[in-house]
């Protein structure tokens, strides 16, 4: 897993013997899952994600029942989380979104700086857990969801304003007036 900084960058790195591990996990699913059309595989660094957003509806129960079955036999090393159409294959380490927050959030020593997470999905929750009360978390979808994040924002034309208004802020910055 990669966590980017202000401090600058830090690298997760898998062992050797897992990542031939993840190799053949992801060469089994996409030999298990080939006759469904519309899955895309996304190996990001030690996390393999399995999108299925594309897949045919009367697929979307079986994609997630043949990734659990193959990873029975790597229970020990390897686990899925889900998200929004997406199931995540990772290793059994207890690292997380909600861990990197922590970690990003050491190196920020300045006052002037405002951590902002935005995150559409389950496997953001964790950062927005981690976030409380030292920034400001937002969930991007219904506000009829349950989230942890401090903020809803319907969708990504919400999101492009808040960000055009975080950079106006930044810009300008915050003047109170002398009011009591």
């Amino acid at each position: 897993m990669e966590i980017e900084n202000p401090a600058g960058r830090h690298k997760k790195i898998l062992v050797s013997a897992r990542k031939r591990e993840l190799k053949r996990i992801t060469q089994n699913l996409q030999n298990s899952l080939k006759e469904i059309p519309g899955i895309l595989f996304e190996e990001k660094g030690p996390i393999l994600s399995d999108h299925y957003r594309n897949v045919p509806q009367k697929f979307f129960t079986q994609v997630p029942q043949v990734v659990e079955a193959e990873l029975q036999q790597w229970k020990n090393y390897w686990k899925m989380a889900s998200g929004k159409m997406v199931l995540e294959i990772r290793p059994q380490s207890n690292f997380h979104k909600g861990k990197a927050v922590r970690e990003i959030l050491k190196t920020v020593t300045s006052l002037r700086l405002l951590p902002i997470y935005l995150g559409d999905d389950q496997t953001d929750e964790d950062a927005f857990r981690a976030l409380k009360g030292q920034g400001i978390s937002v969930f991007i979808g219904p506000a009829t969801l349950p989230s942890e994040a401090d903020f809803f924002l319907r969708n990504t034309n919400e999101v492009q304003e808040f960000l055009f208004r975080c950079q106006e802020v930044r810009r300008v910055g915050i003047h109170c007036s002398g009011a009591t």
